[in-house]
C-alpha cells in the first residue's frame, strides 16, 4: 500500500520518498518521512543485522539522501555483493542522479 506523501516535502524530497517506496521499500522504517529526516538509531541498528547486500543499499540510499558518503558507500563492494535487481537501481540512478 503506498504511502501518503507528506504535502510539505520539497519536491525532489518527494521523489526521493517515491523512488526508496519503488525500488527499496525495505529501507523505508529508516527514515522520518514527517520530519524530513533518516533515524539514526535504527539505521546503527539496521546496518549490525542487515545481509551485506542490504547494508550495501542503505549505505546507497543514505548517502542520496545526505549527499555526501558519510556511510561509506562503495561502488566496488556494491559491484562485488549486490544482486542485478540492486546493482541496476544504483547504475539507474549514476546515470540520472537527483538529490533530495
Amino acid at each position: 500500500m503506498p504511502i501518503e506523501i507528506n504535502t510539505s516535502l520539497y519536491p525532489s524530497q518527494a521523489k526521493f520518498v517515491l523512488w526508496i517506496e519503488e525500488k527499496t521499500p525495505y529501507l523505508m522504517h529508516l527514515f522520518d518521512i514527517e520530519d524530513r529526516v533518516y533515524n539514526a538509531k535504527k539505521v546503527e541498528k539496521y546496518l549490525s543485522v542487515a545481509s551485506s547486500g542490504e547494508v550495501v543499499m542503505a549505505r546507497f540510499v543514505l548517502s542520496v539522501w545526505r549527499g555526501d558518503n558519510d556511510f561509506k558507500f562503495d561502488i566496488t563492494e556494491a559491484a562485488r555483493c549486490l544482486d542485478e535487481a540492486q546493482m541496476k537501481i544504483v547504475t539507474d540512478w549514476l546515470t540520472s542522479p537527483f538529490w533530495p
